[in-house]
């Protein structure tokens, strides 16, 4: 933890901003300059801490947190399905299953695939 100046604290937030970094990385490009330009690091370690240090949150994988919203409403959506199962015409079902066995990895289509391989439903035996 370091104790910063009001003006050096400002300074770090605007970087922050201008830079697109989180408080880590802000944190160690900071440090990494400073430390070069004391001459305590060679130009190659140097430059590559700084093109560490130097992205940016926004450069950050985007695709991930998609895919989380989009596995988080499918989960969502099969878990609804598992309840309405018994209630669901043939074709409704057959939709579920094949969306089902397209994401196999989540565990509510899992239960979906078990459910239409076993032929039974959730409410009855």
């Amino acid at each position: 933890m370091l104790y910063l100046s009001k003006e050096a604290y400002i300074g770090f937030i605007k970087l922050q901003g201008d830079k697109g970094l989180g408080r880590s990385f802000a944190g160690q490009l900071i440090f990494t300059e400073g430390l070069y330009r004391l001459g305590y690091l060679s130009e190659t370690v140097y430059h590559q801490l700084m093109d560490r240090y130097s992205q940016g949150l926004m450069s950050m994988p985007k695709v991930d947190v998609e895919k989380q919203k989009t596995v988080e409403k499918l989960e969502k959506d099969f878990s609804n399905v598992l309840k309405q199962w018994s209630t669901m015409n043939d074709k409704a079902r057959q939709f579920w299953i094949r969306k089902a066995s397209e994401n196999k990895d989540l565990k509510n289509a899992q239960l979906i695939l078990a459910l239409s391989e076993n032929g039974r439903d959730l409410a009855g035996p």
